[in-house]
């Protein structure tokens, strides 16, 4: 009885890292779905599933005290993958399908913002074994907000309402993803002295 006790708390203390795996597995769900052509409020609906599994992946971790540096480290791979992976299959397949105007990819570029300014820092820092800057409050509200943004852009698209949405958010990402950015890489100079 001990025993299954132990194992039963040992798979729970491995959910948020699961929960990590499935958003890398979920990505390329949505990517297939994108240039497979399916409907758009299907594939929206994997990727806010996807979205999702950030939220309880962190929430588990620190309110079990259930943090590792693994997940640490997966979980900002599998966000960058879930958000850059999506937002880039989503420019390729509709950019070649002629469905893009110069509005959307100025939203596409404002809405990555963080990741675009971060991307070889994270990868640097990834590479070289370098800690990993704990996620500040702006951070998750950058992505938090990411989370609207780019299905309402993705929306738009064949529901022009939607770009009420995406337009004011992702200038407001614009700002804060500059911000968040240069936030994460002083995190991570400051670290790596």
């Amino acid at each position: 009885m001990k025993k299954e006790s132990k194992k039963a708390k040992s798979v729970l203390r491995n959910l948020p890292n699961m929960l990590t795996i499935s958003r890398i597995v979920i990505t390329f769900v949505v990517v297939y779905m994108i240039f497979a052509g399916y409907d758009l409020r299907i594939t929206i609906a994997f990727f806010v599933i996807g979205a999702l599994t950030d939220f309880f992946d962190g929430y588990l971790a620190r309110k079990y005290d259930w943090r590792s540096d693994f997940g640490r480290k997966a979980d900002m791979i599998a966000d960058r993958f879930l958000w850059a992976g999506t937002a880039l299959a989503f420019l390729l397949a509709y950019a070649f399908a002629g469905e893009l105007d110069l509005i959307h990819y100025l939203q596409i570029m404002f809405i990555m913002t963080r990741e675009i300014v971060t991307a070889p820092f994270a990868i640097a820092a990834l590479f070289s074994g370098g800690a990993i800057p704990k996620a500040r409050t702006l951070a998750k509200a950058t992505t938090f907000i990411q989370g609207f943004a780019l299905p309402a852009l993705m929306l738009s698209i064949y529901y022009p309402m939607f770009s009420y949405i995406s337009v004011p958010l992702s200038l407001v990402l614009l700002v804060i993803g500059f911000i968040s950015a240069s936030n994460y890489i002083n995190d991570i100079s400051v670290k790596g002295k």
